[in-house]
């Protein structure tokens, strides 16, 4: 068999760092932030991943955005036009698979704890490390994945035989 790039078993991977053929599906991310260079450099990083991306720099913006389907967001938890808060119970509604990972300057434990009952995935501070940001990215599109495929297995056993 071979790996994902076609490489024989055993034969490293010529390919780079975030390479997805053609054939595999690519995870798209939003990312919402009203600050420009954060949204860029987080876009640029995902994109070299091998990443779709979209963005919003509000929370109006970002539900717009959230409606054409994604499969993560990186959300500011200060926006322009209301907080991240908000905007991320307004997603669990809309569609409460969808993984959010909030982002803040502005830490502290109470709203930590308050993200997290309210269905955030995982809670980064600003500044950030984006090597930090690119692996809990991959790590919570790895559990929408495994997600996925329990509901795909349970589904498939629900159905009658014959």
């Amino acid at each position: 068999m071979n790996d994902a790039d076609g490489a024989p078993p055993g034969v490293p991977s010529l390919s780079p760092p975030g390479y997805n053929p053609s054939w595999m599906e690519t995870d798209t991310i939003l990312v919402v932030d009203d600050e420009q260079l954060i949204r860029w450099s987080l876009v640029e990083r995902l994109t070299q991943e091998g990443y779709r991306t979209l963005e919003a720099e509000n929370g109006k913006e970002a539900l717009s955005r959230f409606a054409e389907g994604v499969d993560l967001v990186l959300l500011d938890y200060r926006l322009p036009d209301t907080d991240g808060l908000n905007v991320l119970k307004e997603m669990r509604r809309q569609d409460a698979d969808t993984l959010v990972i909030l982002l803040t300057a502005y830490s502290n434990v109470d709203m930590a704890v308050e993200v997290m009952k309210e269905g955030a995935y995982h809670y980064a501070t600003k500044p950030f490390k984006l090597d930090e940001i690119a692996l809990l990215v991959q790590k919570a599109l790895e559990t929408t994945a495994l997600r996925r495929e329990v509901r795909a297995l349970r589904a498939s056993q629900a159905q009658p035989y014959g």
